[in-house]
């Protein structure tokens, strides 16, 4: 059992997250008060029942290699996760997956399918299915435990003007394990905004958990711990993208993220790089893409500068067009 605790801490993510405006607009200052003003208000405390299950988990793998910015840079894979509202903006069908080695230890990883079906009249659809688990030796060796998290989800984006789209995901939880009692199931509700204030920033904000009720199978249920995203992005020049973001937990600060994305050649080769800043611990991590007409691959890896001997985690993903 303490061989199981031991590795499930690696199910809490590293949640980086922030917000970075270089060209300010009406449009922008009004936004950024508004979403800046939610924490406090909309956030709300969860109980230690719930405290590490199902929180949020990077699936983008270019949002990780800039330094875990995402709700502001999502594009395809990871945008029904990260941003609903992107969707909104979505032109073509894609479908992708991503892949991650938690700490390249072999014993957490996590998966992630995505399709996404745009619809000029109501926006755009995304489903997806997320699955991170691990299993670990028996208690004195004996045999293995296996924990795993699903969640299976439908995301709406809807464009609401030329600058602006909100979304909404629905979603779905099951917890699995060899453990009697600790098995679970519940829902969950996301809110999102995504803006295009003018051609070199965007904005996002993204609700997670507005709504939401896990129940396990030993009787107790509550609530998911409410967490907030607050994101933007700015193209500095042409090719070069710069991008941040906040993560709030339970209504307080969480982390911050920051990074860069240049293209090497325009709209074949991308290298990524940026910092995660959580608590007391500094994640740096950098990434690489490449695009051919439909097709996209990337890559990304998160080191342990703190030496906190968890191992870089490694992550992996692809996605198609059609």
């Amino acid at each position: 059992m303490e061989t199981l605790k031991k590795y499930l801490q690696f199910l809490i993510p590293y949640g980086t997250m922030g917000c970075l405006l270089r060209k300010i607009t009406l449009f922008q200052p009004v936004l950024l008060l508004a979403l800046l003003a939610c924490p406090g208000y909309l956030a709300a405390g969860g109980s230690d029942v719930t405290a590490g299950a199902f929180a949020s988990f990077p699936v983008s793998v270019r949002g990780a290699g800039m330094g875990g910015t995402y709700t502001a840079v999502v594009r395809r894979t990871g945008a029904a996760y990260h941003n609903p509202a992107w969707l909104g903006y979505a032109d073509t069908r894609s479908a992708g997956l991503s892949y991650a080695d938690l700490s390249s230890l072999g014993l957490v990883r996590n998966v992630y399918l995505e399709y996404v079906q745009p619809d000029k009249g109501y926006g755009a659809s995304g489903i997806y299915w997320n699955w991170r688990g691990t299993t670990v030796e028996g208690p004195g060796g004996i045999g293995e435990l296996g924990y795993a998290e699903n969640t299976v989800c439908y995301a709406l984006g809807k464009r609401l003007g030329d600058y602006l789209s909100a979304g909404v995901a629905v979603k779905g939880y099951f917890i699995s394990t060899d453990i009697v009692d600790t098995g679970g199931k519940g829902a969950g509700l996301d809110l999102a905004l995504y803006a295009e204030p003018d051609p070199f920033s965007t904005v996002g904000v993204v609700l997670r958990n507005a709504l939401s009720r896990l129940s396990w199978d030993s009787g107790l249920s509550d609530g998911l711990p409410m967490e907030i995203d607050l994101g933007g992005s700015y193209l500095i020049v042409e090719g070069l993208l710069a991008a941040a973001e906040l993560h709030f937990e339970r209504g307080h600060y969480g982390s911050f993220g920051a990074g860069a994305e240049y293209e090497i050649l325009p709209e074949t080769f991308f290298i990524r790089g940026g910092v995660t800043r959580r608590f007391d611990r500094t994640t740096p991590s950098f990434g690489l893409g490449y695009q051919r007409e439909v097709f996209r691959f990337d890559y990304a890896a998160e080191i342990d500068a703190g030496h906190a001997g968890i191992g870089t985690t490694h992550r992996v993903g692809m996605s198609l067009d059609f």
